[in-house]
């Protein structure tokens, strides 16, 4: 279904799960700012910053339907996330976001406590892997990857539950044997 390179996918997994543990601990999820809890990481592609913030809202300053500033934007992540020492809990899902297939209609965005951004793409620090051509004739859509920790599943439910396009869906409900192979791989 997704043109991936497995042993890449289990790693960027292990490290997405390390890292989103790291910035969500002590998380206040009552009063906390679901927009920039997993948003610390503000990549530069073509000298601009990836997004902008007003209080927790999040809008993007580039092309948010360029596959090519997805991976951009993922490999400066990568490269930015640090290496935790102490294994973490791994209770959490996969999500799958199709990149441009969005109506930034802002439905999203205001469902998931702001979670997800402007243009309903899930924040960078949950990235992990972007898969290619998603079994379209369309060439520009690809699948981005993402660690949603448990805690969070809440609001990235009433995200999938609301927004039109059906451009989130979770990764275990398309693919439960592999879902689990890699989960099981990656700890």
């Amino acid at each position: 279904m997704f043109k991936m390179d497995k042993q890449s996918f289990v790693e960027q997994l292990r490290i997405a799960i390390e890292w989103t543990s790291v910035l969500s601990q002590n998380f206040d999820f009552e009063k906390g700012f679901y927009g920039t809890v997993f948003r610390k990481t503000n990549p530069i592609i073509n000298n601009i910053l990836l997004y902008s913030f007003d209080g927790d809202y999040v809008t993007w300053n580039v092309d948010e339907c360029n596959v090519s500033n997805y991976k951009s934007a993922l490999s400066q992540a990568i490269s930015c996330r640090g290496i935790v020492e102490k294994k973490m809990s791994y209770r959490g899902r996969i999500l799958c976001f199709t990149i441009g297939l969005t109506t930034n209609d802002g439905v999203a965005v205001i469902e998931s406590d702001c979670f997800m951004d402007e243009s309903d793409v899930p924040p960078i620090d949950t990235w992990f892997y972007i898969s290619e051509n998603n079994n379209t004739s369309n060439s520009e859509i690809a699948t981005l990857f993402c660690w949603i920790p448990s805690e969070f599943e809440r609001v990235v439910q009433k995200a999938i539950d609301i927004e039109m396009m059906k451009s989130y869906f979770w990764f275990d409900r398309i693919n439960p044997a592999f879902n689990d192979e890699v989960l099981s791989e990656s700890f």
